[in-house]
Protein backbone atom coordinates (compact mmCIF):
# COMPACT_ATOMS: atom_id res chain seq x y z
CA UNK A 1 0.00 0.00 0.00
CA UNK A 2 1.58 3.29 -1.19
CA UNK A 3 1.47 6.60 0.94
CA UNK A 4 -1.89 8.13 -0.45
CA UNK A 5 -1.19 11.03 -2.95
CA UNK A 6 -2.97 14.43 -3.50
CA UNK A 7 -4.10 15.55 -7.36
CA UNK A 8 -5.27 19.42 -6.73
CA UNK A 9 -7.11 21.03 -9.38
CA UNK A 10 -8.22 23.54 -7.53
CA UNK A 11 -7.49 27.21 -8.57
CA UNK A 12 -3.70 28.12 -7.55
CA UNK A 13 -3.30 24.30 -6.58
CA UNK A 14 -1.16 22.58 -8.64
CA UNK A 15 0.96 26.27 -8.88
CA UNK A 16 0.99 26.31 -4.71
CA UNK A 17 1.81 22.93 -4.29
CA UNK A 18 1.03 20.48 -1.67
CA UNK A 19 0.65 22.34 1.79
CA UNK A 20 1.98 21.09 4.78
CA UNK A 21 -1.31 21.32 6.01
CA UNK A 22 -2.32 18.91 3.28
CA UNK A 23 0.97 16.69 3.50
CA UNK A 24 0.41 15.88 7.48
CA UNK A 25 -3.59 14.45 6.28
CA UNK A 26 -2.04 12.82 3.81
CA UNK A 27 0.26 10.98 6.31
CA UNK A 28 -2.56 10.79 8.64
CA UNK A 29 -5.05 9.31 6.46
CA UNK A 30 -2.18 6.54 4.77
CA UNK A 31 -1.38 5.41 8.43
CA UNK A 32 -5.57 4.77 8.88
CA UNK A 33 -5.52 2.95 5.44
CA UNK A 34 -2.58 0.84 6.45
CA UNK A 35 -4.16 -0.02 9.91
CA UNK A 36 -7.58 -0.45 8.32
CA UNK A 37 -6.05 -3.05 5.61
CA UNK A 38 -3.90 -4.78 8.11
CA UNK A 39 -6.85 -5.49 10.67
CA UNK A 40 -9.77 -6.62 7.87
CA UNK A 41 -7.04 -9.94 7.68
CA UNK A 42 -7.08 -9.64 3.86
CA UNK A 43 -3.93 -7.97 3.72
CA UNK A 44 -0.17 -8.46 4.20
CA UNK A 45 1.53 -4.80 4.22
CA UNK A 46 4.98 -4.88 2.83
CA UNK A 47 7.38 -1.46 3.57
CA UNK A 48 6.99 0.50 0.65
CA UNK A 49 10.14 3.14 1.66
CA UNK A 50 12.52 0.59 0.27
CA UNK A 51 11.43 1.75 -3.52
CA UNK A 52 13.82 3.06 -5.82
CA UNK A 53 11.50 3.97 -8.10
CA UNK A 54 11.07 7.48 -8.50
CA UNK A 55 6.98 7.66 -8.90
CA UNK A 56 6.82 6.39 -5.43
CA UNK A 57 9.14 8.87 -4.15
CA UNK A 58 7.80 11.60 -5.88
CA UNK A 59 4.13 10.38 -5.56
CA UNK A 60 3.08 10.23 -8.65
CA UNK A 61 1.80 6.53 -9.13
CA UNK A 62 -1.97 7.78 -9.61
CA UNK A 63 -0.93 9.01 -13.33
CA UNK A 64 1.94 6.97 -14.22
CA UNK A 65 0.03 4.33 -16.00
CA UNK A 66 -0.21 1.40 -13.76
CA UNK A 67 3.74 1.68 -13.30
CA UNK A 68 2.93 0.87 -9.23
CA UNK A 69 2.11 -2.69 -10.37
CA UNK A 70 6.20 -3.30 -11.55
CA UNK A 71 7.04 -1.03 -8.03
CA UNK A 72 5.08 -3.33 -6.22
CA UNK A 73 6.77 -6.37 -7.75
CA UNK A 74 10.19 -5.21 -6.92
CA UNK A 75 9.26 -5.22 -3.34
CA UNK A 76 7.62 -8.69 -3.22
CA UNK A 77 4.09 -7.76 -3.38
CA UNK A 78 1.35 -9.69 -4.87
CA UNK A 79 -0.83 -6.40 -5.53
CA UNK A 80 0.01 -2.42 -5.49
CA UNK A 81 -2.78 0.17 -3.83
CA UNK A 82 -2.85 3.11 -4.87
CA UNK A 83 -5.39 5.75 -3.41
CA UNK A 84 -5.58 9.78 -4.10
CA UNK A 85 -7.39 12.48 -3.47
CA UNK A 86 -8.58 14.94 -6.40
CA UNK A 87 -9.10 18.21 -4.76
CA UNK A 88 -11.56 20.02 -7.01
CA UNK A 89 -11.67 22.97 -3.92
CA UNK A 90 -11.78 23.49 -0.59
CA UNK A 91 -15.48 22.05 -0.55
CA UNK A 92 -15.19 19.42 -3.55
CA UNK A 93 -13.22 16.58 -3.26
CA UNK A 94 -12.98 13.05 -4.52
CA UNK A 95 -11.39 10.26 -3.45
CA UNK A 96 -10.51 6.88 -5.96
CA UNK A 97 -8.54 3.57 -4.83
CA UNK A 98 -6.85 1.20 -7.31
CA UNK A 99 -5.38 -2.34 -6.91
CA UNK A 100 -3.40 -4.17 -9.02
CA UNK A 101 -1.75 -7.55 -9.72
CA UNK A 102 1.72 -6.77 -9.43
CA UNK A 103 2.69 -9.65 -11.84
CA UNK A 104 0.27 -8.47 -14.84
CA UNK A 105 -0.31 -4.96 -14.10
CA UNK A 106 -3.95 -5.43 -14.49
CA UNK A 107 -6.64 -3.94 -12.33
CA UNK A 108 -8.43 -5.70 -9.77
CA UNK A 109 -10.07 -3.52 -7.70
CA UNK A 110 -11.54 0.34 -8.30
CA UNK A 111 -13.67 2.47 -6.07
CA UNK A 112 -14.28 6.14 -6.12
CA UNK A 113 -16.39 8.15 -3.80
CA UNK A 114 -17.03 12.22 -3.38
CA UNK A 115 -16.52 14.28 -0.63
CA UNK A 116 -16.97 17.44 0.61
CA UNK A 117 -15.17 19.45 3.08
CA UNK A 118 -11.16 19.22 3.18
CA UNK A 119 -10.89 17.81 6.92
CA UNK A 120 -9.95 14.86 8.56
CA UNK A 121 -13.18 13.64 9.70
CA UNK A 122 -14.31 14.33 5.68
CA UNK A 123 -11.29 12.17 4.29
CA UNK A 124 -11.18 9.27 6.95
CA UNK A 125 -14.79 8.70 6.36
CA UNK A 126 -14.99 8.05 2.85
CA UNK A 127 -11.83 5.71 3.51
CA UNK A 128 -13.89 3.75 5.89
CA UNK A 129 -16.41 4.25 3.60
CA UNK A 130 -14.76 2.29 0.37
CA UNK A 131 -12.54 0.35 2.60
CA UNK A 132 -15.75 -1.43 4.33
CA UNK A 133 -17.96 -1.63 1.84
CA UNK A 134 -16.71 -1.76 -1.59
CA UNK A 135 -13.07 -3.38 -0.87
CA UNK A 136 -13.71 -5.52 2.53
CA UNK A 137 -17.04 -6.63 3.16
CA UNK A 138 -17.49 -7.92 -0.75
CA UNK A 139 -13.94 -9.76 -0.28
CA UNK A 140 -14.67 -11.48 2.77
CA UNK A 141 -18.69 -12.60 0.71
CA UNK A 142 -16.84 -13.39 -2.23
CA UNK A 143 -14.48 -15.93 0.23
CA UNK A 144 -17.43 -16.99 2.53
CA UNK A 145 -19.42 -18.13 -0.77
CA UNK A 146 -17.17 -18.64 -3.52
CA UNK A 147 -19.17 -18.86 -7.19
CA UNK A 148 -22.00 -16.82 -6.15
CA UNK A 149 -21.78 -15.31 -9.28
CA UNK A 150 -20.73 -11.26 -7.51
CA UNK A 151 -17.98 -10.07 -9.83
CA UNK A 152 -14.92 -9.02 -7.77
CA UNK A 153 -13.65 -5.65 -7.78
CA UNK A 154 -14.79 -2.89 -10.41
Amino acid sequence: MFDLELDDFSTGGPIAGESAAETARLQRMTTLVRDLLSRSGLFELVDVNASASPTVADHWLRKCNGCDADAARDLGADMSFVGFFRKISVMEQYLELRIRDARTGGLVHVSQTDLRGETDESWSRALKFLIRYELVEPELRRRDHPGSGQAHGQ
